[in-house]
């Protein structure tokens, strides 16, 4: 992986009253001695807990919920619900307890330490559960996990590392959630059914990755005044004024209709392949792999390389109208598809955006936070973007695939392009950041 080098200039000296915790490294402004193998390990640990998570909800909860017999959708989907909703509440709620820490350990290995404990335990129950409650807890834990070291990692990223050299970096945190989907159902598949395996090896990756991050990283107790919680900081840690902040609230947004466009094609491909393409079932998992690789190798060796270059050049918005055009312009060539081979030129074309746009979205979201010395709980809010679209998305399908007499995917489709192109221009309306 072309990483970032983890040299960098020697920190600038700091008064005794002056925070432990320092904020985020600016351009021209020297930036914290990062530890050796520091960037690697943090790639690592991300999709190591992609791994863990995507293992899960692409496969052995399902597999695994097939032990309550007639029930098992049932419990699936309550669990699935259950989990969305928590994920929802979860990633602000860590990022904001995790800028306030006041740990000896620092700001963020405690909730490196946290996410393993989560996925250690979650993948335990979810081996031995032999009640729902137990299932749905597992399923729970889980989540947390991989909410936790999704937050600390992108937090860490705008800890440590300074605004013109975060672009590879970043583009591999935003690949990290389908790069271990592929490390996830990789070291799963060998072993067919046998669930103690399937769990286990996945939730090894999440665990040892994510302490070994937490034992290369160096963070000073802050010595910034514990303040109380008032209720209005707890409300705010859901909400950022879109008045005082127009240019994180154009981000979020962008983000929103960026994702609902993939979520689109992602949350109806399956449907859309058994009954526009005309594959029998029996194909599918080989069609739905396939997809995977593709999407993930064309954006893996995309993104690292256009991070590089939006570093050099200083500029991301350019960057992600392109690459929102390009994600349009794949969905539009899926809409027309009457074959699985046109299907997935369409496919590819979407991943060819989706890899410039997760090149430098997650860089030009830490160039616009609210408060850039706690930037946890804002970069929360946006990764709260990711998960949205699904929801949304799904409550429109059914008007969508209503027109014309049903089954209109085309429609659902170019309504993704559509939300994807509005996004691309939206970014261009922020200001602090070019």
């Amino acid at each position: 992986m072309d990483l970032p080098l983890d040299a960098a200039t020697p920190a600038a000296p700091t008064s005794d009253s002056a925070p432990a915790i320092h904020p985020a490294p600016q351009p021209g402004r020297p930036a914290e001695p990062l530890p050796r193998g520091f960037v690697p390990l943090l790639v690592i640990a991300a999709v190591g807990a992609g791994a863990a998570q995507m293992s899960g909800a692409l496969l052995t909860f399902q597999l695994k919920a097939t032990v309550f017999g007639d029930s098992a959708t049932t419990i699936y989907s309550l669990s699935s619900a259950l989990a969305a909703v928590f994920t929802v509440l979860a990633l602000p709620t860590v990022g904001a307890l995790s800028d306030r820490s006041r740990s000896r350990f620092g700001r963020r290995r405690p909730y490196l330490v946290a996410a393993a404990a989560a996925f250690a335990l979650g993948g335990t129950l979810l081996v031995t559960a032999t009640h729902p409650a137990v299932f749905v807890l597992a399923h729970l834990l889980i989540t947390l996990g991989f909410t936790t070291a999704g937050v600390t990692t992108i937090a860490l990223l705008a800890d440590r590392l300074p605004a013109d050299r975060r672009g590879p970096t970043a583009a591999f945190l935003s690949l990290s959630t389908a790069l271990g989907a592929l490390v996830g159902m990789g070291v799963t598949t060998p072993f067919g059914a046998d669930l103690a395996p399937m769990v286990a090896l996945p939730t090894a990756i999440a665990v040892l990755g994510l302490l070994a991050l937490t034992a290369v990283l160096r963070e000073e107790r802050s010595t910034r005044p514990r303040t109380p919680l008032r209720w209005r900081e707890v409300v705010g840690i859901f909400w950022v004024n879109p008045l005082r902040f127009p240019d994180f609230a154009f981000v979020f947004s962008s983000r929103l209709l960026v994702f609902s466009g993939v979520a689109a094609l992602n949350g109806y491909q399956v449907f859309y392949l058994l009954r526009r393409v005309g594959l029998e079932p029996a194909q599918l998992s080989g069609a739905i792999l396939l997809t995977v690789v593709v999407n993930c190798g064309i954006s893996l060796l995309v993104a690292p390389a256009i991070g590089k270059l939006s570093d050099r050049l200083g500029v991301r918005k350019p960057f992600i109208l392109v690459a929102a055009i390009i994600l349009a312009a794949g969905l539009v060539l899926a809409s027309t598809a009457t074959s699985f081979p046109a299907y997935l030129v369409g496919g590819a074309v979407v991943a060819l955006g989706q890899g410039v746009y997760f090149a430098v979205e997650l860089t030009l979201a830490t160039q616009v936070l609210p408060d850039p010395e706690n930037p946890a709980k804002d970069l929360a809010l946006i990764k709260v973007a990711d998960n949205l679209p699904v929801a949304f998305v799904s409550a429109a399908a059914p008007a969508l695939l209503a027109l014309g007499g049903g089954d209109n995917y085309s429609a659902l489709f170019l309504a993704g392009a559509l939300c994807a192109v509005v996004g691309g221009f939206l970014i261009q309306f922020v200001r602090s950041a070019r």
